[in-house]
Formats: structure tokens, C-alpha cells, sequence
């Protein structure tokens, strides 16, 4: 009974990990940019002695690489990615990338993304949009254009899979330079941005089900409780 518990939590423990996930992209449907996580499962402690045993672990949390709905804004300084890449923006700590290309100009002219973070140009420096223009733009090819003229280009880098972590505020960290151009680069869309590519539906169905396995483990785990105790009640019995 106690490898029962054991096999029980374990696989709890795991579904704990999967419901965060599903209430977590649920949360983000509509985030801009917001890639959904998966989680895959795999066995931990498979050679124990008990050879009828395994328990269930996460054996990765990934992030679903597949690209959302463009949605049409019409605001100049609003861009999407249509293919592989990210937009560099730079934070307190240091160099982060994201999808969301939802820029603005912040009260020192400086290009920034929605949170406020200020986007990255062709060699990591800030773009700042000269005093008094009226006309900025961003085209198809990320150059910044204020009346007329092109004042910087947007730096849009790429990364192996393995080489990003998501933190908070929809933004990556890299654990590495980026990877070597190789094929077309990325398109860019002015005027419209990457929607999540959380599907709400299959998010409710991954909660429900998550939800239900976890509450099922929840009950096994009291029931194997119940019979050790129920035991060690009748150990101690007279006869």
C-alpha cells in the first residue's frame, strides 16, 4: 500500500504541474504574441525493485511554436511575424525577446512595447524618434520611418527551441547568441499583431481533464490512507 501512495503522489505531483500549464494559457488567450506551453509526461524511478512500479514525472514543459491569428489594427507602429523569429527589446535585466510587436512611442521618443520596455534596433541600439515629427511608421522590412526618413530598423533574431526560457511579461531570455541566418527571414506585417495561439476550447478540455485525473489521484491517495490505517488499527487489535 505505501508503493500505492508513492505511485500516487508522484502522479499528482505531475498533474499539479499540467494544471498550472492549462490555467495558465487559458489566462493568456488573449495575449499578444502568447505562445501556449505543453507539457509531456515520462516515468521517474523507473528501476526500482518493485518491478510492476513507475511513477509518472513532467518530463518537459515546452512552448507550442505554432504561429496565431493576425489581427488587423492599423496602427503604424503595431507589427506581426509571420515565420520564425523574435523582436529584442531591452529590460533591467538585461536582453529579452518576444512575439508582441505592439510598439509605441514612450515621452522621450524612444520606440517601447506595450510594457514599456524599449524595443532593440540593428545592433542592439534604442531607436528614438527625432523631436517634432509627425509621421511614424514601421514596414514590411522593420524599418522605423519618421517623416520621411528611416531612422532605424528593428532587430527580429532567431533561436534554436532549446535555446529560449519564458519569463514573465511574455518575454524570453536565450541562453546563447542568436542562430546564423539560413533561408528567408521573417516576414513582417506593419499594422497588425500576432494574436495568442491558445486554442480556448482545447484549453477548457485539457483544464477539465487535468482537473478530474488530479482529483481522482487526490481520492486514491486518501483511500491507500485509509487501509493503512485501518491496518495498523488491526495490528494492535486483542484476538
Amino acid at each position: 500500500m505505501g508503493s500505492g501512495i508513492y505511485i500516487s503522489t508522484a502522479g499528482a505531483v505531475a498533474q499539479d504541474t499540467a494544471l498550472d500549464v492549462a490555467a495558465t494559457n487559458i489566462a493568456n488567450a488573449s495575449t499578444t504574441g502568447y505562445k501556449a506551453e505543453r507539457v509531456t509526461f515520462g516515468q521517474a524511478l523507473a528501476n526500482t525493485r518493485a518491478k510492476d512500479s513507475a511513477f509518472a514525472a513532467v518530463a518537459a514543459v515546452s512552448s507550442d511554436s505554432s504561429a496565431g491569428a493576425l489581427r488587423r489594427t492599423d496602427n503604424p507602429l503595431d507589427v506581426a511575424l509571420l515565420g520564425d523569429g523574435y523582436f529584442g527589446v531591452n529590460t533591467p535585466a538585461g536582453v529579452r525577446y518576444t512575439r508582441a510587436g505592439d510598439f509605441r512611442l514612450d515621452d522621450q521618443g524612444r520606440l517601447v512595447n506595450g510594457m514599456g520596455f524599449v524595443a532593440r534596433g540593428s545592433g542592439g541600439n534604442e531607436i528614438s524618434v527625432p523631436e517634432g515629427a509627425t509621421t511614424v511608421t514601421i514596414d514590411g522590412q522593420g524599418q522605423v520611418i519618421a517623416d520621411g526618413d528611416e531612422i532605424g530598423q528593428l532587430e527580429v533574431v532567431r533561436f534554436a527551441p532549446t535555446a529560449l526560457r519564458r519569463e514573465g511579461d511574455n518575454l524570453y531570455s536565450a541562453s546563447g547568441p542568436p542562430a546564423a541566418p539560413e533561408g528567408e527571414p521573417p516576414e513582417i506585417v506593419s499594422g497588425a499583431l500576432e494574436q495568442s495561439n491558445v486554442n480556448v476550447v482545447r484549453g477548457m478540455v485539457d483544464l477539465v481533464k487535468v482537473s478530474r485525473a488530479y482529483e481522482s489521484l487526490m481520492r486514491m491517495i486518501q483511500g491507500y490512507r485509509d487501509m493503512e490505517s485501518a491496518a495498523a488499527r488491526g495490528i494492535g487489535r486483542p484476538r
